[in-house]
């Protein structure tokens, strides 16, 4: 919608990733599924850059279980001459790595910088595309909202109906809704009722609608000889709405009394008395707007699975339906209008009322957790079980253990504090790499075998019965 720009600092967001995104959306028609296959894709494709780490990685460790009988000699020659040792090591290291270790860091290095700017960029653009959506959907039900009471207006300010007619329409308020249109010649909303006789339904009253509800009026003020113009933003004109169909009360004030009776039902109180009990236009209009409103959500609403709203995290401490605080936080709290919390108040509670569900029960979270957990121990698994074959003793890489704890951690507080979209693309790029681990492991390994086929075997002996 073209309003949002001017109204918001949250603008419909753009990019190389989105624009990846919709073309995979537009085919899904489906922003999770979009994400879904996007992930599959970059990790099949990545599945290639990552089988040459995971060959330089084998080919270290082949490389130091090679090395590994003669460096324990040498702690054991030397164990008591500590110069004379890192010397000799590191000419055992250069004779066996050569320029190897070098070029084997510096493709780690370039990879995991590869692996990181995919994951912050496309972080950053769901993480603005979660603003854009949250808002959106937001301002879309908001000015539904406010078209309903401005139709509502219309069609009450008209002298062609008269008041016995317009309070006889809005007494059956069960059978009214609001029917928004868009054809070629533009958007409209009706006013329309169902016949309780044969079910039909009957347009009653039709007004463009409103993108935008700010105008230009002339000040009746002269400055200068001339009449001064004075725009009127579009919340002033939506509150003066709200006051007019819902008006508030005084402290002592006796409610109804600002308002417009539609008629009388016969109603028992407390004390078995049956007495006539008014009906009222806010109520009767409040009701056929709020099913406008609950009927816009649930069209705009994006849910996957158990997820809600997919635009929040996956948290049992989240809502479905954002609070005006989030609301304020995610389009920048300097962005809104006047009185945007009171308009807020004039139809979400009775929208939380009805729809709002608790958004998730950390299953994202957990998922995430496990299945990253588990590829590691899939690594850990087949290495062992390698090594074993070939009793070949499993040497612990510096850092491994806490890599085994910091990513898991990093992932689930991403996971946690997020949008489920973007955890949704954790989870899918954990999973796809779990599956390809097994493959790409006996791959590497077959590369290398055969490699070392084409080589003669070569038994390096080093003279360690010189003295110093």
């Amino acid at each position: 919608m073209a309003f949002l720009s001017s109204l918001f600092a949250v603008a419909e967001p753009k990019g190389f990733w989105i624009n990846i995104i919709r073309a995979f959306e537009g085919v899904t028609k489906n922003y999770v599924l979009a994400i879904i296959f996007l992930t599959v894709v970059i990790r099949l494709i990545w599945g290639l850059i990552d089988t040459l780490t995971k060959f330089n990685s084998q080919h270290m460790s082949s490389i130091n279980a090679k090395m590994q009988p003669e460096l324990e000699k040498l702690k054991a020659k030397y164990a008591n001459q500590p110069a004379v040792l890192q010397q000799k090591q590191n000419e055992l290291y250069k004779r066996y790595y050569g320029k190897s270790q070098i070029g084997s860091c510096l493709i780690t290095l370039a990879v995991m910088g590869l692996n990181l700017l995919i994951f912050f960029t496309l972080f950053a653009g769901l993480n603005t595309m979660s603003a854009y959506k949250i808002s959106s959907n937001y301002e879309n039900i908001k000015y539904n909202y406010a078209n309903c009471l401005n139709v509502t207006n219309n069609y009450w300010q008209s002298d062609e109906i008269s008041l016995e007619d317009k309070k006889e329409l809005f007494l059956d308020y069960k059978n009214l809704s609001f029917v928004i249109n868009e054809n070629e010649e533009g958007k409209t909303i009706s006013l329309v009722h169902k016949s309780k006789v044969d079910n039909q339904e009957q347009i009653i009253y039709t007004s463009p609608y409103k993108d935008d509800f700010s105008e230009k009026v002339n000040n009746p003020e002269i400055e200068d000889g001339e009449a001064s113009e004075q725009v009127i933003r579009s919340n002033e004109n939506i509150i003066k709405l709200i006051n007019q169909y819902f008006p508030t009360y005084e402290e002592g004030e006796e409610v109804g009394s600002k308002d417009i009776v539609l008629g009388y039902e016969k109603v028992t109180n407390d004390e078995g008395v049956e007495e006539d009990n008014p009906i009222y236009l806010s109520n009767a209009l409040y009701d056929v707007a709020l099913r406008n409103v609950v009927e816009t959500y649930d069209l705009t609403q994006e849910k996957f699975l158990w997820i809600q709203n997919i635009w929040i995290a996956d948290s049992p401490l989240n809502k479905s339906i954002v609070s005006f605080s989030t609301l304020k936080n995610q389009v920048g709290k300097n962005q809104f209008e006047k009185d945007e919390e009171t308009i807020y108040n004039a139809f979400m509670p009775g929208l939380k009322a009805e729809r709002n569900r608790t958004n998730g029960y950390f299953i994202l979270t957990i998922l995430i957790v496990a299945v990253t957990l588990l590829s590691m121990q899939l690594t850990k698994f087949y290495n062992n079980r390698k090594n074993g074959k070939r009793n070949i003793p499993s040497t612990p890489q510096a850092g491994g253990k806490w890599m085994q704890i910091f990513l898991p951690v990093m992932l689930g507080i991403f996971a946690l504090f997020y949008n489920s979209v973007f955890a949704i693309y954790m989870l899918t790029g954990q999973v796809v790499s779990s599956i390809l681990l097994i493959p790409q492991l006996m791959f590497v390994d077959w590369v290398i075998g055969k490699k070392n086929k084409r080589k003669k075997d070569k038994v390096i002996e080093v003279d360690y019965s010189r003295k110093f």
